[in-house]
């Protein structure tokens, strides 16, 4: 089966940026999307996309660059992060692609090469335009500031609590994620931050399957093997909750045979 792969940004040493797309290949399974990225502590850059899968799940396990030396992180999962039926990302707070190279590599305007290995649907190539997206006001949108931050829950202040229950259901798995003292809410979302208030941060095995504006949600299907689903509590502007010095997040393990 042939799958394509559609990319829309990438890292710059000294800054994020936005990178256009430029497929090789046509598709009718895989669609790649809304890449992002931004620089590394020491240098390099750190690319983020949007994987949307309409066939069987897969895994990425691989990624090279003729231009740049390329790594997969994915310390959740050393196979390669899996890539279930339906979206999921690799995002700064999860499994992404690293990229190391000379600062004139990822000048504005450059085509960086980028080849993805999956188990299944095997290599897919394309090419990407760097532009910069502060030039542009484009800064928010891109949306990578502030990633990483924890809100320290104060004294008097509610102090959110979560379990997490994992049930098969079809060919996919149900989630319900109980929650005391938080309140999910989608109204402020990426503006000012409520105590008690927030949403999830939902991860199968190391890749981001999206945020939770509720107490329930739906993974597809996924490759053989092991996988941890973690769900994280955040306020309205994105970080992660943490009471007593331990970090508001639930975990469970599904085996796929």
């Amino acid at each position: 089966m042939r799958a394509a792969i559609i990319l829309s940004g990438l890292g710059l040493l000294a800054g994020v940026v936005w990178l256009g797309v430029a497929p090789e290949d046509d598709t009718d399974h895989l669609l790649i999307s809304e890449i992002v990225a931004a620089p590394l502590d020491g240098g390099g850059a750190a690319a983020f996309l949007t994987i949307e899968n309409r066939g069987a799940p897969d895994r990425l396990i691989g990624v090279e660059s003729r231009v740049a030396e390329a790594t997969l992180y994915s310390p959740e999962d050393k196979i390669g992060p899996p890539v279930p039926v339906g979206a999921s990302a690799l995002a700064p707070d999860s499994a992404h692609i690293r990229l190391q190279g000379p600062l004139e590599t990822f000048r504005d305007g450059a085509l960086i090469p980028l080849t993805l290995t999956f188990a299944n649907a095997g290599q897919i190539t394309t090419k990407a335009k760097v532009t910069d997206p502060k030039g542009q006001g484009r800064a928010e949108e891109v949306g990578l500031f502030g990633i990483g931050e924890i809100c320290i829950v104060g004294e008097g202040e509610p102090a959110p609590t979560i379990e997490l229950s994992v049930t098969s259901q079809g060919d996919g798995w149900r989630l319900l994620i109980e929650t005391e003292e938080f309140t999910f809410s989608e109204d402020f979302v990426g503006l000012y931050h409520v105590p008690g208030m927030g949403h999830g941060h939902l991860y199968v095995g190391g890749m981001k399957m999206g945020r939770l504006y509720a107490a329930e949600a739906y993974i597809g299907a996924l490759p053989k093997g092991q996988h941890e689903i973690r769900v994280t509590l955040n306020t309205n502007d994105h970080r992660a909750y943490v009471v007593d010095d331990i970090p508001v997040t639930a975990k469970a393990t599904i085996e796929v045979e």
